[in-house]
């Protein structure tokens, strides 16, 4: 099985990765290739051009590194979900930037459209917010006059960053992408599993732009005469590697952005401030409840910015420094569930005369805990049972993230210690529809466990901390 490779490509926020995996779940060779992007205000573009540039020169550097007696047996694609891109079916070219999952631009669109967010939730498990694809469609069809000169020639091709490489890797024939990626578009029932009429006149968006849409574990046609046998979302393949297959079994991922996921079985459930996400899948879909944080990673890039180094691989350190950690509400980009409070600002509050960059830095790590917090506490409130918690992402490979995690929720954690777990799960699911059995995938070896290092007592008064400073923070005018 050590010459058995699965080539496990992941096209993030911030970067385009590439590994080789071998069936027994061990990585070979890895390649990671930053993306460069705009952010200015509420603009937050790619140039598409990038993004495929970037994933296939991962891709190649990956394929060139393997040895002669390897047997390449699929590709297997995971992406970021919510950025799209728009593009001439003729010559391939993208028509205007990418707008990500971060881009504001569309909030007026947003607003406009005559659908209660009520329709919106039950049928996408999603709320109309400018954060997901549908009302930047919209905008940039009325914006860029090459997309509109486009659909007026039957020219123009839309779909998510997966359908757009996917499109160019099999050299224009196939024009698909799967549940996980439709879905985020904001146009996609999760009931049905297809393409929402209603929801795309509310738009004035045409099917015929629109891709096919799959399993994640399906036929993807080929690249070089290397089958594409998965596309998945990253987070529903991060979660596949957390093992979420069991009901009541939920995970958090540390990215740039923090994401919590709850497996709540074979039907779609909803619930008011979270989302309802499809699973990956080969056949029968399952469901997730999901709430995001918006900045994780991305908050300590954030501080970096303001002049606090804030190293990663050195938040331990950071924290056993800390005497008198500051209150943070990362804000950036809003807040995501349950609030979606897209107004709201970052705030810094408890600064004294003696405090130290390494206060700042556990402050914002202990702020992002408690954010994921108000999400899984609102949730079993909602009475929804989490019976058991695993972490990964890079962030958390810190222990002072699970540990900290782990006091503030009172429930014992299991961290992942292994990287890249959005490769390692779109890599499973292609072992598995090759047959291959990958319960070693999941080895206990590869966890590292978390249990409550302080009481209950003292985990309810700070959580009530929190929620002062949380309530203040919100409060405050935004000059």
């Amino acid at each position: 099985m050590e010459n058995e490779i699965i080539i496990a490509l992941d096209q993030g926020s911030s970067s385009s990765k590439a590994a080789a995996i071998t069936a027994g779940g061990r990585i070979l060779k890895e390649i990671k290739i930053s993306v460069p992007f705009k952010a200015e205000g509420i603009i937050y573009e790619y140039k598409a051009e990038n993004l495929l540039n970037t994933q296939i020169k991962a891709l190649e550097t990956v394929l060139n590194s393997l040895r002669a007696s390897d047997k390449i047996l699929s590709i297997a694609l995971s992406c970021q979900r919510s950025t799209f891109v728009l593009w001439d079916k003729t010559t391939g070219a993208p028509l205007c930037p990418a707008l990500s999952w971060a881009d504001g631009r569309a909030a007026a669109v947003s607003a406009q459209n005559p659908l209660p967010q009520e329709l919106f939730l039950l049928k996408t498990g999603l709320y109309n917010t400018p954060y997901f694809s549908a009302p930047k469609i919209a905008w940039c069809l009325k914006n860029y006059p090459a997309v509109a000169q486009a659909l007026k020639e039957g020219n123009l091709l839309c779909g998510p960053v997966s359908t757009y490489i996917i499109w160019h890797l099999t050299n224009k024939k196939v024009f698909a992408c799967d549940y996980t990626c439709a879905q985020r578009t904001l146009l996609f029932n999760i009931s049905t599993l297809a393409w929402d009429e209603e929801i795309l006149k509310s738009f004035n968006i045409p099917a015929t732009i629109l891709p096919q849409v799959l399993p994640s574990g399906a036929d993807y046609g080929s690249y070089k005469g290397i089958k594409i046998s998965v596309c998945s979302g990253d987070q529903q393949a991060a979660a596949l590697a957390c093992g979420l297959e069991e009901q009541g079994k939920g995970c958090i991922n540390y990215g740039t952005g923090a994401f919590f996921l709850l497996n709540i079985g074979g039907e779609p459930k909803t619930l008011k401030g979270m989302l309802t996400s499809v699973s990956a899948c080969i056949e029968k879909p399952q469901f997730l409840l999901e709430g995001q944080v918006n900045a994780a990673g991305s908050l300590f890039t954030w501080l970096k910015a303001m002049g606090v180094e804030a190293e990663l691989a050195l938040l331990d350190e950071y924290a056993a420094k800390a005497k008198n950690p500051v209150w943070v509400l990362p804000a950036l980009g809003g807040l995501g569930a349950p609030y979606w409070d897209f107004k709201a600002q970052p705030v810094i509050a408890g600064l004294k005369v003696e405090t130290k960059k390494e206060d700042l830095i556990f402050g914002a790590l202990r702020s992002l805990c408690m954010l994921m917090a108000d999400i899984v506490f609102y949730t079993q409130k909602a009475g929804f049972k989490v019976s058991a918690l695993e972490t990964g992402g890079g962030l958390s490979l810190n222990h002072i993230l699970p540990q900290t995690q782990s006091d503030i929720l009172q429930m014992p954690l299991s961290q992942s210690e292994r990287l890249n777990t959005t490769m390692l799960g779109s890599a499973l699911l292609a072992a598995s529809k090759e047959g291959i059995d990958t319960s070693a995938w999941h080895s206990r070896t590869d966890y590292k466990d978390f249990a409550p290092n302080i009481s209950a007592d003292e985990a309810q008064a700070l959580y009530k901390t929190w929620r002062e400073f949380f309530d203040w923070a919100l409060k405050i005018p935004n000059f």
